[in-house]
């Protein structure tokens, strides 16, 4: 059984389960040279700057080191930096938050999604377009665009029985260029 306490932990396990995620990594405020080497290993257009240990925190766009080190002062100890996906909003076609309840009978599927370019782990809440707790049998799950690959991603790596925030993008892109990319993964926090 996989337990999540913290963003950290869902860094490691997802980067040990070698699944499919934009780069990404948790280091201290003081390793300027770690940030700067994430930076140059991992040339974007655009990254994001987000508090390890706090939901719904605080998050900054930037552009390079250079404003990734102004941005340093707004958090206490940790920092994650991870490369931004909006450079492929046009891209998605589904993101949400999917837990697999593996059963003996059917497996019992929550998903809350939307399929709107617009769409983040942060706004799918507020206005879902797919809210559901049903069966895997459920035909409308199947109806849904990009489900079919949440569904294989979750079962090729046995993401049973913990929250996966995912999007499903129409191009192969992140560190294993998949069409399923992983955010983040949550048990216990």
């Amino acid at each position: 059984m996989i337990v999540i306490k913290n963003k950290k932990d869902s860094i490691n396990k997802m980067k040990e389960l070698r699944l499919n995620y934009f780069p990404l990594d948790v280091f201290s405020v003081d390793d300027i040279s770690g940030i700067k080497a994430f930076f140059d290993n991992n040339p974007s257009d655009e990254y994001v700057m987000r508090s390890p240990n706090k939901t719904n925190a605080n998050f900054f766009y930037v552009k390079n080191f250079e404003e990734a080190q102004e941005k340093l002062k707004f958090f206490s100890r940790d920092v994650t930096i991870d490369v931004s996906y909006r450079p492929y909003k046009d891209s998605i076609i589904l993101v949400g938050d999917i837990k697999v309840h593996k059963g003996y009978g059917a497996d019992i599927i929550d998903l809350t999604a939307r399929s709107d370019s617009e769409a983040t782990q942060r706004n799918i809440y507020e206005n879902p377009q797919y809210n559901l707790h049903t069966t895997i049998e459920d035909n409308k799950l199947w109806d849904i665009p990009g489900f079919s690959k949440i569904m294989r991603y979750i079962t090729e790596h046995e993401l049973y029985d913990v929250i996966v925030e995912f999007s499903v993008y129409d191009c192969k892109i992140g560190v294993n260029k998949d069409n399923v990319v992983i955010s983040e993964l949550r048990t216990a926090y």
